[in-house]
């Protein structure tokens, strides 16, 4: 009875370690320093970056926020850009349209942008690659 009631014990503590997220025991936190992108030194700015295997496009939406979003768009693959005018980001092979939180505003793109974390601190930008 005592080693059933420890197997189970034992079974329990597993299964609810296995049910932490997966994510976070993957996810990295990396630091980007602005003296990299300077265009993000001010707001309005943005450029494409390659962060460990994956190209991100960052905005400097506000003062004391970044925004960072996969670069290529969801319908063909193609390099996009932002436009500060608009506060879109912009496909130039098809006209898609997305906003600054990823969301479709006009395709022929379905899917949304993968956002990824990302913060300012001091003079690097903080960003969560999974």
């Amino acid at each position: 009875m005592d080693t059933r009631r420890g197997f189970f014990k034992s079974l329990l503590a597993f299964l609810g370690l296995a049910a932490l997220p997966i994510r976070s025991a993957r996810a990295k936190d990396l630091a980007v320093p602005l003296n990299k992108a300077p265009k993000l030194k001010k707001t309005g700015g943005w450029t494409v970056l390659k962060v460990k295997d994956h190209s991100i496009l960052f905005v400097r939406d506000a003062q004391d926020s970044v925004r960072a979003l996969a670069s290529a768009c969801t319908h063909k693959q193609c390099q996009m850009s932002y436009n500060p005018d608009s506060k879109h980001i912009e496909c130039p092979c098809h006209g898609s349209r997305f906003d600054l939180g990823g969301k479709v505003l006009k395709g022929p793109a379905e899917t949304p942008l993968k956002q990824y974390p990302a913060k300012l601190s001091g003079e690097s930008i903080i960003v969560t690659i999974d």
